[in-house]
C-alpha cells in the first residue's frame, strides 16, 4: 500500500483516542494489553462437544462451497456457486480495497469468504477511504435481491450486512458502517491506519458512531497501524468490539489473508449467520482469541 505523509494528531476525536489508550493501555512499547473476556452473547451456545482443531485454524480452512466469480460494471462479485439452487438466504460481505489496489491483491481471501457461504462483492476503486463506494457496493447486491432476473435473487440475507476492508479501505468500512443507517450491521477492519493518515477530510473516520458490531486486526509489525491508537479505537467503540495484533505481520500480506484469515471467518460467521462454534472464538468464558499465542494486544467487549 502507498501511502501519503502523515500529519500530526490535531482533531478532537484524535486527541479522544489517545487519551482512551492511555487509560486502556498500561504499555506503551512491546505491549501485551491486558485480555479482558466478555460474557457469552445473548442466544449463542456453545456446542456441546467442539472439536478439538482451534477455532481459527477450522475456519482458516475452505469451506463448504464452491465459488464463483463475477464482473458486473463497476463491481468484482464472489458467490456460493450453488447459489441459485439452494434454500439458503446468504449474508453480504462488502469489501474495501486499500490504497491503490484492487480486488485481485485480495482475491483469494474473497474466494475463501465465498465459500463459507457469503456473497462478497468488492468496488473497482482503489480510493475508498470516505466509504462510499464500499456502501454503494453492499446496496447493489441488496438490489438483486428483488431483481427476478438476478442469478440473487430472494437468495440474500439482507438483514446481515459486513463492511470488511483493508488499510484505506479499513477507514472505508467505518465510515461506510456509520452512514449505512443500520444497513451494515457487522464490521472488520485489517490495518486500520491510525488517525493521523488521513490525507483527506472525507477519509476521516470516527468509530464512536458505529452501532454494530467491530473487530479491529492489526499486525505487531505494523507501522501504519500503531499499538496505542489501535487500542484506542476498541476503548471507545461504543458496542461490542475484539481486537489483536498477529505477531511478526507487517502492513500488507498474502492474498489469501494469511494469519488473518481464520478468525475474520470466524468473526463474520459469529455476526452475520450466529454461527456458535465460530463464536467460541469471541465470547464465553474462555475466548480463543484472548489465549492464542500468535496474537498480542487481543481483548473482546461488549456481549
Amino acid at each position: 500500500m502507498t501511502l501519503r505523509g502523515p500529519r500530526l494528531p490535531t482533531t478532537r476525536l484524535t486527541r479522544i483516542l489517545l487519551i482512551a489508550a492511555m487509560i486502556a493501555m498500561p504499555m506503551v512499547s512491546g505491549f501485551a494489553a491486558p485480555a479482558v473476556a466478555s460474557a457469552p452473547g445473548a442466544g449463542v451456545t456453545a456446542p456441546a462437544a467442539p472439536e478439538p482443531r482451534p477455532v481459527s485454524e477450522r475456519y482458516a480452512a475452505t469451506g463448504i462451497h464452491a465459488v464463483t466469480a463475477v464482473a458486473v460494471p463497476g463491481y468484482q462479485v464472489f458467490h456460493p456457486a450453488d447459489i441459485a439452487v439452494s434454500p439458503d438466504r446468504h449474508p453480504v460481505v462488502t469489501f474495501g480495497n486499500g490504497s491503490y489496489a484492487t480486488y485481485v491483491q485480495y482475491e483469494e481471501l474473497l474466494r475463501h469468504l465465498a465459500s463459507w457461504g457469503f456473497v462478497v462483492v468488492v468496488a473497482d476503486s482503489s480510493v475508498t477511504g470516505d466509504g462510499t463506494e464500499i456502501l454503494a457496493a453492499a446496496r447493489y447486491i441488496l438490489a438483486q435481491n428483488d431483481n427476478p432476473e438476478s442469478v440473487f435473487h430472494d437468495r440474500i440475507d439482507v438483514a446481515h450486512v459486513a463492511a470488511v476492508g483493508h488499510s484505506q479501505g479499513a477507514g472505508g468500512s467505518i465510515n461506510a458502517s456509520t452512514a449505512s443507517g443500520g444497513l451494515i450491521t457487522s464490521t472488520a477492519v485489517l490495518d486500520l491506519p491510525d488517525p493521523w493518515w488521513a490525507s483527506r477530510p472525507v477519509d476521516v473516520f470516527d468509530v464512536t458512531r458505529l452501532t454494530g458490531p467491530v473487530f479491529y486486526l492489526t499486525g505487531s509489525d505494523d507501522p501504519v497501524s500503531t499499538a496505542i491508537p489501535q487500542a484506542a479505537f476498541h476503548a471507545v467503540s461504543p458496542g461490542p468490539a475484539a481486537r489483536g495484533r498477529l505477531l511478526g505481520v507487517g502492513h500488507n500480506w498474502p492474498s489469501d489473508g494469511g494469519g488473518f484469515r481464520g478468525y475474520l471467518t470466524a468473526w463474520l460467521r459469529f455476526t452475520l449467520t450466529g454461527d456458535a462454534d465460530a463464536a467460541r472464538a469471541f465470547v464465553g468464558p474462555a475466548p480463543e482469541l484472548l489465549a492464542d499465542p500468535r496474537w498480542d494486544g487481543t481483548a473482546v467487549k461488549g456481549w
